[in-house]
């Protein structure tokens, strides 16, 4: 058997499946991963049938510095599987330019392949990033997209019409993990699920509004800021709502006027009438 397998020129890699195939990959980073397209057709077409991409990169695994990795990654990525359409997207990032802007790098070629998943239709998008104090991706525009289904932001600056989904008609879960939150309004039509969690900042100037009609689930905790406004959520059916040491509505007898408007008396007051009037049946509220 050694002898018949050693006289063999045969691929050995050609027997295996893609699952295979891929679990193989998932053992190099991603831009040395993506190399292989360039060993035989088998592995350019394994790349484009694959529909679920996930891009973790991790600076100390590749031999390339890290910006010039994603650069070439992005370029070769987006050549070998041109716009095959993509069910699942995964980017785990750090700032990735070597150009620095204010005192602060940039993302470009991770907005680069956002950009690209969101061409090639892609029904779930997440995105995570490493420190957000420091060097923050920063969301400032509207994501556009007719597939777009699911989006996950983990650590991201949002601002101005950043949570603006009107020009995402079929979005219906929305989650964001440790973000800073600047915009005024999210909205969506057709959202129905919606987490604010992992200690994300709200304004602390204003109440941010909620305008999701079509909600039928309300996670919101541990966040820094005012509470964000609810306006009609006639479908809502499970609200959680933890106010932490770091809610801009608690008022603490013993330091201030609890008298206050946006004492955390009269916030719990509106979030039960809200909520009932929405015919909420599960509704958590915590302090």
């Amino acid at each position: 058997m050694l002898t018949m397998a050693t006289a063999s020129d045969k691929d050995r890699f050609s027997d295996l499946t893609d699952d295979l195939l891929k679990h193989v990959l998932s053992f190099l980073p991603p831009d040395e991963a993506l190399q292989t397209c360039v060993l035989d057709t088998q592995w350019r077409d394994l790349w484009r049938r694959t529909t679920s991409l996930v891009l973790m990169f991790e600076d100390e695994r590749s031999r390339f510095p890290f910006s010039e990795s994603i650069k070439k990654l992005a370029k070769l990525l987006i050549r070998v599987r041109g716009n095959l359409p993509l069910l699942k997207c995964q980017i785990d990032t750090y700032p990735d330019d070597e150009v620095v802007k204010q005192g602060q790098w940039t993302y470009r070629h991770t907005k680069l392949l956002i950009d690209y998943a969101i061409t090639c239709q892609v029904a779930e998008l997440v995105v995570r990033t490493g420190n957000i104090e420091y060097d923050p991706l920063v969301f400032d525009v509207p994501l556009i997209s007719q597939h777009l289904k699911s989006v996950e932001l983990e650590c991201v600056d949002l601002e101005f019409s950043a949570l603006n989904f009107s020009g995402c008609p079929v979005l219906e879960d929305l989650k964001m993990i440790d973000c800073h939150i600047y915009a005024r309004e999210i909205s969506s039509k057709s959202l129905r699920l919606l987490c604010i969690t992992g200690c994300c900042s709200v304004p602390g100037g204003f109440h941010i509004r909620i305008c999701a009609p079509g909600l039928i689930s309300l996670q919101l905790d541990d966040f820094h800021g005012l509470t964000p406004f609810l306006e009609n959520m006639p479908f809502l059916v499970t609200a959680y709502v933890e106010l932490g040491c770091y809610c801009g509505d608690i008022c603490y007898w013993h330091l201030q006027d609890c008298d206050s408007p946006d004492s955390l008396i009269v916030m719990l007051i509106l979030l039960w009438t809200v909520c009932f009037s929405m015919v909420c049946p599960r509704l958590s509220i915590w302090s």
